[in-house]
């Protein structure tokens, strides 16, 4: 908990000092879908079994504000679906493979540094809320990561803009819940698809 009321503390610092920024905030939705997921762990575990992943689909809200003429913060909301099919190590009628998924609530708290005139590095942080309601994998709730590259362009005579951003989402480095002594996380590999309205 400290540690997301200093992230807060630290993004609303930036947002006071900001430089004045000749371009607007934007207000969009998002899609994702096109990429592969995975579950994996640090620790070796004998007999646990394994997750294969199946792929995944989000949708969500982005809110994006100018800090500066390079920097943009940005946040929102998204609903993602991940699908996994798990295969037991031990064999029985009991332990045949079957399909699971998680559902998430993400909160991200990133920031975009903008280069060039249509292109932007993002990163940072990922508040997780897994809502599903028959956990098969280990809950996903936490704070993760993520880290990408994308493109955008804004139309001259429509205060409308788009977005194309591959990234790389890690779940969860610092976890909420407890599930033992070892625990899966999740990965992301794909691309993100933003239609904004300028302000």
């Amino acid at each position: 908990m400290k540690t997301i009321l200093l992230l807060a503390f630290l993004c609303a610092s930036f947002a006071l000092q900001a430089q004045s920024s000749d371009r607007n905030s934007s207000i969009g939705i998002t899609f994702s879908g096109l990429g592969q997921n995975r579950a994996l762990h640090w620790e070796i575990v004998d007999g646990a079994g394994s997750y294969s992943g199946r792929g995944y689909y989000s949708f969500g809200i982005t809110y994006i504000r100018p800090l500066s003429n390079r920097f943009d913060l940005e946040t929102g909301i998204e609903f993602i679906n991940s699908m996994f099919r798990f295969s037991n190590a031990s064999l029985g009628p009991d332990n045949l493979p079957r399909n699971t998924n998680f559902l998430l609530l993400e909160i991200p708290i990133t920031a975009r540094f903008n280069f060039w005139q249509h292109f932007f590095l993002n990163g940072g942080l990922l508040l997780g809320f897994d809502i599903t309601q028959n956990k098969h994998l280990d809950n996903q709730t936490g704070v993760g990561a993520m880290l990408g590259v994308g493109a955008r362009y804004d139309f001259n005579n429509l205060p409308v803009g788009l977005f194309l951003n591959p990234y790389l989402k890690y779940r969860s480095l610092i976890p909420f819940a407890e599930t033992g002594s070892f625990r899966w996380r999740t990965t992301e590999a794909g691309f993100r698809l933003g239609v904004v309205y300028n302000f």
